[in-house]
Parts: structure tokens; sequence; C-alpha cells
């Protein structure tokens, strides 16, 4: 028993001294990875590594500047944001307004550039057709008051939200004078306030006599908008009052300090579409039909309810 308790005892010290030399190899291989002290040239333990010049550099580097390498990656993240946002945004080929009694919902408004981007093509080369539209409720004092008439006359009660609307008819005006719109749809009243100050095209600059025959002009430089194809076809154009007038924008005065080389080529692609617009055909095979006799014209995109009352939303409450 004596000899097989020695064994054993033997065995067990062997056990530990080979657990505590791998102990011993484990403690040395986390040293030479940098997370204890550094080897030396016997491969025994020496410096740590705070005790290494570059560590020290660091540290010095780290103590002094600290606050401007902050300061600079944090500038360095904003720019890289705002580079990448740049870079990826979607460019406008064309640049459109409607300004008038008619409130657009955002659901209508997008199906309004739905409509707009089948007379629209890739002018920028980006490979997207990409569209602005600026959508301005703006009532007249004439139109307030018919509304006015129409509210007593149906029993209820009538509020303007007077500075609701005179903030818009200023928007209107900024965008005329320095916005991006060129191809417009308007209001008459809105649409008098830039003619007479000699801010559209004449339609004989950009069409010929036969085109325009079939067309009912407002006058020299306006179309109403209700006599196009392109409103008789798509639902979503024809929620417009039939007296919107469709119109173009003369070269902006403005145009000689955003580069006027540019800013008439620019001109030159809204013409085009203004072109397409006011001469758009309907698809084959369809027949054009009474709008009294359909819910929403064949091929037209889907139509949302919106009248009278959805300027009250906006600018009324009842």
């Amino acid at each position: 028993m004596k000899e097989e308790d020695k064994d054993a005892e033997s065995k067990d010290s062997e056990d530990r001294k080979k657990s505590d030399e791998r102990g011993e190899r484990r403690y040395e291989k986390l040293e030479f990875q940098g997370l204890g002290r550094l080897p030396d040239e016997d491969g025994g333990g020496g410096d740590t590594i705070k005790d290494t010049k570059l560590y020290k550099w660091l540290d010095n580097f780290w103590y002094h500047y600290k606050w401007g390498v902050i300061v600079v990656t944090f500038f360095a993240v904003i720019l890289g944001i705002c580079v990448y946002q740049y870079a990826s945004r979607e460019v406008p080929d064309v640049y459109v307004m409607y300004a008038g009694p008619q409130y657009l919902s955002s659901g209508a408004t997008t199906r309004f550039k739905e409509s707009l981007r089948s007379v629209t093509e890739d002018y920028n080369g980006d490979g997207e057709t990409g569209i602005t539209l600026v959508t301005l409720v703006c009532v007249s004092d004439d139109e307030i008051e018919e509304m006015k008439a129409e509210a007593e006359e149906n029993g209820e009660e009538f509020y303007l939200d007077a500075s609701a609307n005179s903030q818009n008819i200023k928007q209107f005006s900024m965008e005329i004078f320095a916005g991006e719109s060129v191809v417009c749809m308007l209001d008459p009243w809105l649409y008098e306030s830039v003619k007479s100050a000699g801010g559209f095209m004449e339609l004989t600059e950009i069409f010929t006599e036969e085109e325009l025959s079939g067309l009912e002009l407002y006058d020299e430089c306006g179309i109403y908008l209700s006599s196009t194809k392109f409103y008789k076809y798509y639902s979503s154009v024809s929620v417009l009052p039939e007296d919107t007038v469709l119109c173009i924008r003369n070269i902006s005065t403005i145009s000689a300090f955003k580069g006027k080389a540019k800013y008439e080529k620019l001109h030159e692609y809204h013409e085009s579409m203004f072109r397409s617009l006011v001469l758009f055909e309907y698809p084959e095979g369809y027949v054009e039909t009474d709008p009294s006799e359909t819910e929403a014209p064949t091929g037209g995109s889907v139509t949302e309810t919106e009248d009278a009352a959805s300027v009250k939303s906006k600018l009324f409450t009842a």
C-alpha cells in the first residue's frame, strides 16, 4: 500500500508541475501579445508596453492634442455624411408648380408627379426621371367671398386663416422671382399677376399655329389645362380646376448669377417637357369618354376625391 501511495503522490506531483508549466507558457504568451510584459532578448520578461517609445509618444500626443483630434474627427464624420447625401440625392430633371385653390394631399401629389413622368425624359442623364412639384393653396379675395357666401347659404360658420393664405401667396411670389419652377399651372388671378410683368413665354415661341389649333388658349402665353388630353386622361391631374392656366416662365433674370449657359440648357429641357405635356396623345386603343359618364378615365391614375372642401381643411374651418 505504501508503494502504491508513493506512486500516486509522485504522479500528482508531476501533474501539478505540468499544469504549472502550461500556465507559465500561457502567461508568457499573453505577455508577448502585449497584454503583460515584453520578452527580452533571452525570451524572459522585459519592459512593459507602457515603457515602449511608441506608447509614450502616443500617450504624449493624446494628452496634448486629444480635443483637436476629437473636433477634427467630428467634422470629418459630418462632412462624410453630407458628401454621401449630396452624391446620393435625386437631381430633378424638371421643376413644376401648381398654385391655386385646390389642395393636393401627399398621396395626390405623388400620383400627380407619376403622371408628369409620362411626359418627362431623363434630361440630365443620371438614370432617373426626377421631378420637383411645388403645390401652393392660394385663394383670391373673390374666391373667399364666394366660399363665404356658399357657407352662409348652407348655414355653416366661415373662418379664414388669413395668415396661412397670405404666407402661401408670398411663397408663390418668391418662387416666381427666385425659385426653380419653370412649368406652371396657375389660378387665373395668379397667372395675370405674373403675366402683366412679362413673366411668361409666348406660346408661338414653342408651338406652331397648327399645333395650337385644337387647344383652348387663355391668351398668347397661357393654355387652359383642361383643354389638353393630358388633363382629360389622367384623373390625378383632372382634380385641378378647369380654369387652371398652363404656362411656362421666361428665363429668369437671376440666371446670370447661377450660370446663364447652364440655366438656358435647363430651360430647354422644360420647353421640351412643356411641348410633350401640351401635345400629349392618348395611348393606342384609348377612347375618350364624357367624364360625367365614368368615375375615372380609363388608363388614368387612381383618383382621390378632392374639391373646395379640401381647401377648407388647410385654410378654413367650418
